[in-house]
């Protein structure tokens, strides 16, 4: 029996020394599964102030409402018609058909409130006694958010849900807002990465009446010439009403003239508001010289939601003299000589407003033609008087560094318009050793010369949008004017267009060096504060053929005017802000660029100016001096002041050369970006829905929205490890094995 007892006791050592083994050996059990969840649906409730706004509902959306909130909270005032979005959202969801659809969602999904009250970041909705185990109910919720931000940014909103939710358990979002986005990233971009069905429900009013003014006007007009301007009136809720267009002006820069103190001019006109947009012709004959504002103005009607806008205004310069042009060609061509003809006859600019320097002309013409200058290097002040520069076919070497330098400060700087024509005798290949060829709309190759080839002119889609490219009256007169130009028989070829330029005419066939893109003929460029055309040919004399001047008189004006009153003429002071509207605590910048009158540097450390405010009853009320020390460059005066009072001010700025006072002015607003729209954005909410395979509707349609809503399971893979080592089972089983064998030894005295 002794050998039994024996192999007994050896075999409790060995488990002993196997179970030892395990546990150093450290074994581990993974197990693998698939595990259930619910899909997630995410509340995202608009929190900026726009929701505390109250709106004029129609009697359909208040009908509804009240059905919606009926026998809802005994003795409180429940009348949707007094009610604000928020307080509406609110009570909808403290109790009935909303709040009951909302926490019925909980059965079968996981819902999460998000508050959207920051530029990228949605805000989680949760109460102090809420806990990782518990939802909370859209009752509890309604009772703590709140609207105070003061932008909508949609677009981050969403894109912080999807990249904290992803898209694997979303089974759709709910944006409850008026969508009336003007922050932050495009929601619809944003959408697009939560991959899953956004259900826009939308507060506030689809439509409303309102009426907004805007006036086009030239920015220059000539004295006693008549003008033509136009209203532009966009209206909503009006159509087929008829309202009267007045025109105004108002002289700036003067103490006693207040932004209310306007003059009429000529009798109203009569509007029918058949369209969503429509232009009213407006003419102006001006009787004095100097800066006005016009105004376009329309009374307010019954029922408009902002009579702000009911004024379109317009700072515009009224010149007793010419706009000033300056030719510069090497010898007499078809082009020079009929522009000249053109602008001598035009009464904005007129024998006295045309000056050519003409390098074959003899010295003793120069001289005695007031038509001529003698000098191609002009003092700086008639230089930058000069309203558009145009330069032909001239060598290289006629342009001396003095003149290159000046060309580009008068474009660059001063705003001045350049034209560059290019003629076959020298091509303007020959501008690629100086500076000038730097600000073209084309990059040119010295090595390229004009090529001798008939075609006909090809037009760039882009250029219906250029005045000056546009003859005639009709589309059918542009291209009978056009085609009236005929075969050009050459044209000089370029490398390829500038990367900034606006290519408005083309070579039908050849190609630039990209063997892709066609050679640019015709192309525009901004180049610092002016503008640069090139014009490939020096044939556009052609369009005279057949219709005498019409057309080659309307191509050519209407490309000046552009250049020439787009600038602020011959001006070396040039006052203005920073915005033109601003919230009550903004702090507002004033600029002043000043130049003495030869257009150098100041020789002065400050400029002085004068603020005013306009008071309710429209008179100007003086605030205070204010000083711009000068800031920077030498010409740059800086100041800025902080504004509170809600309304409109201007600035008086003093010109210590023209001893002239320059007026700028600008508005605060009372309320913010969220309150000045008040309409909601319906095109937006309901292509959030639609571009998702969602829905849109109305606050009280979102209980039949809801129950569209369909819970499919999500499956997620999952895993599990269990250490088979520390476990309270293996640390019992050792226990029992070592108790077992010290007694089994000590009953039976075994060693």
């Amino acid at each position: 029996r002794r050998p039994k007892r024996r192999w007994l006791l050896a075999a409790l050592r060995s488990l002993l020394l196997v179970l030892i083994a395990l546990v150093l050996a450290e074994p581990v059990l993974w197990i693998a599964f698939t595990k259930a969840h619910k899909p997630q649906i995410l509340v995202l409730i608009d929190g900026t102030t726009s929701m505390n706004t109250r709106d004029e509902l129609p009697a359909v959306a208040v009908s509804e409402f009240r059905q919606v909130l009926k026998g809802r909270e005994p003795g409180a005032n429940l009348d949707p018609a007094n009610m604000t979005r928020l307080q509406l959202l609110k009570a909808t969801m403290t109790d009935g058909p909303v709040r009951e659809s909302l926490d019925k969602l909980r059965q079968d999904f996981d819902v999460r409130y998000y508050l959207m009250d920051a530029l990228d970041e949605a805000r989680l909705l949760e109460t102090d006694s809420a806990n990782d185990d518990e939802e909370v109910s859209a009752r509890d919720l309604a009772a703590i958010f709140s609207a105070n931000a003061e932008l909508t940014a949609m677009g981050g909103t969403l894109d912080d849900l999807a990249a904290r939710h992803g898209s694997q358990r979303l089974a759709g979002t709910i944006v409850i807002s008026d969508f009336i986005q003007n922050a932050g990233l495009p929601a619809l971009e944003a959408a697009t990465r939560l991959s899953c069905p956004v259900f826009a429900i939308g507060m506030g009013p689809t439509e409303s009446i309102d009426l907004q003014v805007i006036l086009q006007a030239p920015l220059v007009l000539k004295q006693n010439e008549l003008t033509s301007v136009t209203a532009q009136i966009k209206q909503q809720g009006l159509d087929g009403q008829v309202v009267q267009v007045q025109l105004y002006k108002r002289r700036l820069g003067e103490t006693t003239s207040s932004l209310d103190n306007l003059v009429p001019i000529e009798a109203p006109v009569a509007a029918t508001l058949n369209q969503p947009t429509v232009l009213v012709p407006l003419s102006i004959k001006p009787d004095e010289s100097g800066r006005f504002e016009l105004v376009a103005r329309v009374e307010p009607v019954t029922g408009e939601v902002n009579t702000e806008n009911n004024d379109g205004r317009r700072e515009v310069t009224i010149k007793d003299d010419s706009l000033r042009l300056f030719f510069v060609e090497y010898e007499p061509t078809w082009e020079w000589r009929f522009v000249k003809e053109v602008f001598h006859r035009d009464p904005l600019i007129g024998p006295e407003g045309f000056r050519t320097y003409l390098r074959s002309a003899d010295v003793k013409v120069r001289q005695t033609n007031d038509l001529f200058v003698d000098q191609l290097v002009r003092p700086r002040k008639e230089f930058f008087s000069y309203d558009v520069i145009l330069l032909s076919d001239v060598p290289a070497n006629m342009m001396t560094r003095i003149f290159q330098d000046r060309l580009i400060e008068y474009v660059e700087k001063f705003g001045g318009g350049l034209v560059v024509i290019a003629g076959p005798r020298f091509g303007v290949g020959s501008l690629t050793r100086t500076r000038i060829g730097e600000i073209l709309p084309v990059v040119l190759d010295e090595t390229i010369r004009p090529k001798a080839a008939e075609f006909r002119l090809a037009h760039a889609p882009i250029a219906s949008e250029f005045p000056f490219m546009q003859l005639g009256s009709s589309p059918e007169e542009n291209r009978l004017a056009w085609n009236n130009l005929g075969p050009i028989p050459w044209y000089q070829p370029v490398l390829r267009a500038h990367p900034l330029a606006n290519v408005l005419a083309t070579h039908p066939v050849d190609r630039c060096a990209d063997n892709t893109s066609f050679q640019p003929l015709i192309a525009t460029r901004r180049y610092g504060k002016g503008e640069v055309i090139y014009l490939g040919f020096n044939e556009t004399w052609r369009l005279r053929k057949k219709y005498g001047e019409r057309f080659y008189r309307q191509f050519w004006g209407q490309l000046i005017y552009r250049l020439g009153l787009g600038r602020v003429l011959g001006e070396q002071f040039s006052p203005y802000t920073d915005r033109s509207h601003y919230q009550s605590g903004d702090v507002v910048r004033f600029t002043v660029e000043a130049y003495d009158g030869d257009f150098e540097a100041m020789n002065q450390d400050r400029i002085t100016a004068q603020l005013f405010f306009t008071n309710n009853s429209g008179q100007d009320v003086f605030l205070r001096d204010i000083e711009l020390p000068l800031a920077r460059d030498d010409y740059i005066f800086e100041a800025s002041t902080t504004v509170h009072e809600p309304g409109r001010y201007r600035l008086l700025v003093d010109d210590p050369v023209m001893n002239e006072k320059f007026e700028m002015s600008f508005e605060v607003l009372a309320v913010s970006r969220e309150s000045a729209r008040v309409i909601r954005d319906v095109a937006l909410q309901r292509e959030l829905a639609n571009q998702s395979g969602g829905k849109s509707g109305e606050l009280y349609q979102l209980p039949e929205i809801l129950d569209s809503i369909k819970a499919a399971g999500t499956q997620e893979p999952a895993e599990m490890q269990l250490p088979l080592w520390n476990t309270w089972l293996v640390v019992i089983l050792l226990l029992l094995l070592l108790h077992f064998e010290w007694l089994f030894r000590k009953l039976f005295n075994l060693r």
